[in-house]
């Protein structure tokens, strides 16, 4: 299941990279060749810009390629690492819990409750605020992943040993 949710961000990821790119060519041509700026192809592309920011927040939250500091858990014992491991797996939970799908869920309510829209689309906005709660979502469930992981792992590795 993992991996199907991965190969989805990733996938996820180009169709939003190639949209960006395609939408400011637009506007650089309509622009300085066409000399008629676009107000759409602006709002789009930073609506693009955030969903593909929160995306690759994911991904890489997915990939465990975001940036941390382990000048602490580096100089813990084995099993200090460990535990430190599992509070953060914990702690990003919690927050992504909390912050992205409680506080971006109020968000999107707020938004779809007072029928706020786009400028230049008149897009609802809370289509494009519904991208946090969505990678909280996922963030979460890699966390939960990832926890459970590590204690399966710790499970088997103490399972041949006599107690």
């Amino acid at each position: 299941m993992r991996i199907m949710v991965e190969k989805a961000l990733a996938a996820l990821l180009v169709l939003l990279f190639s949209a960006t790119v395609i939408t400011v060519i637009w506007q650089v041509i309509g622009r300085y060749v066409l000399e008629a700026p676009s107000s759409a192809t602006e709002e789009i592309a930073r609506f693009l810009l955030i969903w593909l920011g929160m995306v690759s927040m994911a991904y890489a939250f997915a990939k465990r390629m975001h940036v941390g500091v382990d000048l602490i858990s580096a100089r813990l014992s084995p099993s200090g690492r460990k535990t430190s491991a599992r509070a953060i797996w914990l702690a990003c939970a919690a927050f992504a819990l909390a912050v992205m799908v409680y506080g971006g869920g109020a968000l999107v309510n707020i938004t779809a409750t007072l029928g706020q829209t786009s400028a230049a689309l008149g897009l609802p906005m809370w289509t494009i605020y519904s991208i946090m709660p969505a990678c909280g979502l996922i963030i979460s469930y890699f966390a939960i992943s990832f926890l459970i992981e590590g204690a399966a792992t710790e499970a088997e590795s103490t399972s041949g040993e006599v107690q």
